[in-house]
């Protein structure tokens, strides 16, 4: 399909990328390393010191640094000697693809060997690039052109406690163990953080994915086992006879096990959402060894002398009923087994597995264990139960009875019970809320800034600083740990780190009101807890289409204003407001074709000079080192500088661009989707 569009596609473009994923692929671990030294030229030092012994480590598949990069040759271009030596730009160009290059030239054979024939002129080294000769009178590429080894241009960038910081994220493979991946690379972290060159260097863990889900994993166990005992103890007050509590219990520890049999068989790993599953079964397990155990004490009674037919005469009367209650409950999960999947259904689907599963174990060991243990122990006593029972039992006696005597009062009560169990749940009387996920808000917040529109990098940096500096000058007082922020061209946020409930001396929501009280306002933007938090508050978006993408930003505006009318509904944006501000450059055919310049060479000379241009990298004992053409920052600020850029005509004669185009400026889309 690439294939089929590539000719529609800009000549420049040399590579085109196609992901694919899934949710396993997301980073198990986040790091941000930070230090009071500059490290933005310690991308060497940290590829061979920090990302590579953690790729090497069992279990990790992908190692991504951010923020730091590969230093790369840069050739920039000094318009006023360009235009002084009358070097034209797309000739230049040529002259430095021509000069570096390796190409196979076949075989020849000599004494019986096979040799391959390579001509290769490529770049060994900066000197040679600065020295090359690029026109007849020999003038060289260092007369019109700084050449260096430079980092490249950053377009974001990262802050951990006001200090610039680089991030790493770290990848498990495919069937890894998440919990013992990440030990085996923290471990391996304490012992990079040990050597002498990371001296100063602070690496910080921001998000321990083995670390949430040991800790979930926990507490949910300790709520089973807690909930476990709990219903061996309900069941026993109820029962009164410990036998029969014992054969109804041993149901659980075996259908539990049965369940993690077939989840190993099918693939699952003990996750959150199985645990959950599980948690959620337990309560359910017994409530068919305690229907199927009281039928066979009750026929065991009757016929104490016949153990075996009195058992099977049990289960008989209500295997049926048994078997119809569990499937009652089972094919409430099919749908979200079998049905469309989404990602919530895949979630869920975690769980309805492990209930289905644990639930049919359950029926089996119900009609099997739980018989053949109950024709083997003695009929136990009957419970004499106390005061209590007995007055619990009369009452419901009496309840019994009015109720089969007053039909219509009892039909009319439940279809009063009913209609009050569905009021809340009509939309329109907005009695009940509905979220995806609770309102919880954890001891993290996440703080975006709203930036509006594209701005220099440097301005979206101030306002970052401008309100980290607000929340170091308050860091005690709203209770931050730390602080960790994203920014480039077009978005920023700050991820807020509490100190621990226990040390806590506000609620999150306290700290939250603490800090949007003297929260500084920004020209660019609106930083607010009111999106994306962490466990906050529900949200929506609506997609406009249509073939006019102009009148898509005009409808944008009107349904912002309509539903920011709506009742409950805050920080209503249009991705229309994000557009990036830009120079169209219309360029006139007809003067263009009176020099003998066509449209795509004038373009071609604007791109190389605004853009730049990626050549073939050169190699040295290091490695392979990119190398880019691109004019001097400080030639392409302006609009004026941009009109001034230099074309050359096919014969020779300099001329510059706004002789052949004309200039307005006006604001793009900051993507383009399709439907």
């Amino acid at each position: 399909k690439v294939d089929g569009v590539r000719h529609l596609l800009p000549a420049d473009v040399r590579r085109i990328l196609i992901f694919t994923g899934s949710l396993g692929d997301q980073p198990v671990l986040e790091l941000r390393i930070s230090s009071d030294r500059d490290l933005s030229d310690s991308y060497d030092l940290l590829d061979r010191i920090l990302k590579r012994r953690i790729e090497r480590i069992e279990g990790v598949s992908k190692v991504e640094l951010r923020g730091v990069d590969p230093r790369e040759v840069r050739i920039l271009l000094q318009a006023d000697r360009l235009a002084a030596h009358k070097v034209n730009i797309e000739e230049l160009q040529r002259r430095l693809k021509q000069s570096n290059f390796a190409v196979s030239a076949g075989h020849i054979t000599d004494s019986g060997l096979r040799f391959a024939v390579r001509p290769s002129g490529e770049f060994s080294s900066i000197d040679e690039i600065a020295n090359l000769v690029i026109n007849d009178s020999g003038l060289r590429l260092r007369d019109v052109a700084e050449v260096a080894l430079r980092s490249p241009e950053r377009n974001y960038g990262r802050h951990l406690d006001g200090e610039y910081a680089i991030g790493v994220s770290i990848s498990k493979a495919t069937g890894a163990n998440m919990v013992e991946v990440t030990d085996r690379i923290m471990k391996e972290i304490r012992l990079i953080g040990e050597l002498p060159q990371m001296q100063g260097i602070i690496i910080f863990d921001l998000d321990n994915q083995g670390d949430s889900v040991r800790k979930s994993l926990r507490d949910l166990l300790n709520a089973g086992l807690i909930g476990a005992l709990l219903a061996i103890v309900v069941l026993y007050l109820f029962l009164r006879q410990l036998s029969t509590t014992l054969i109804v219990t041993a149901a659980v520890p075996f259908s539990l096990t049965i369940t993690l049999g077939v989840m190993y068989f099918a693939g699952l790993t003990l996750n959150i959402l199985s645990m959950m599953g599980l948690m959620l079964a337990v309560g359910m397990l017994v409530d068919n060894a305690v229907v199927i155990t009281e039928s066979i004490f009750r026929y065991r009674s009757q016929s104490p002398d016949e153990p075996e037919k009195a058992t099977i005469d049990g289960v008989r009367e209500v295997g049926l009923a048994v078997v119809a209650g569990t499937a009652t409950t089972i094919i409430v999960f099919l749908p979200i087994m079998f049905g469309v999947k989404t990602n919530m259904t895949v979630f869920l689907g975690h769980v309805a597995l492990t209930i289905i599963v644990a639930l049919i174990a359950s029926l089996l060991i119900a009609q099997t264990l739980v018989p053949m243990l109950a024709a083997r122990l003695a009929v136990p006593p009957s419970a004499s139960g106390g005061a209590l029972m007995r007055k619990l039992t009369s009452r419901y006696e009496r309840s019994l009875r009015w109720v089969l005597g007053h039909p219509k009062s009892t039909f009319g009560g439940i279809l009063l019970i009913c209609a009050i169990g569905v009021l809340p749940l009509i939309p329109a009387l907005n009695l009940v809320k509905f979220d995806t996920f609770p309102q919880d808000v954890g001891r993290r917040l996440f703080m975006p800034y709203h930036i509006e529109g594209q701005h220099p990098l440097e301005q979206v940096e101030a306002a970052v600083n401008e309100i980290e500096g607000y929340l170091f000058a308050n860091k005690e007082e709203f209770n931050i740990r730390s602080v960790y922020s994203y920014y480039d061209k077009g978005e920023a946020s700050s991820t807020l780190l509490l100190t621990d409930d226990d040390e806590a001396t506000l609620s999150t929501t306290e700290v939250i009101e603490r800090i949007e009280e003297n929260l500084p306002q920004l020209a660019i933007g609106a930083p607010s807890f009111q999106f994306d938090q962490q466990g906050g508050g529900e949200g929506f978006s609506l997609q406009l289409s249509g073939d006019s993408t102009s009148r898509l930003n005009e409808l944008s505006v009107d349904v912002v204003r309509l539903l920011s009318r709506i009742e409950g509904l805050v920080d209503i944006r249009s991705d229309a407001q994000n557009g990036e501000r830009e120079v169209q450059v219309t360029i006139d055919r007809i003067r263009a074709a009176t020099l003998g310049l066509t449209s795509q060479s004038v373009a071609t000379s604007i791109a190389a000079a605004m853009r730049g241009q990626d050549l073939r990298e050169i190699r040295d004992d290091s490695g392979e080192i990119k190398v880019r053409l691109a004019f001097r920052p400080s030639d392409k600020q302006t609009v004026e500088q941009l009109g001034l850029l230099p074309i050359f005509t096919p014969e020779g004669q300099r001329i510059s661009l706004d002789t052949v185009a004309n200039f307005h400026l006006s604001r793009s889309p900051e993507t383009i989707r399709r439907m």
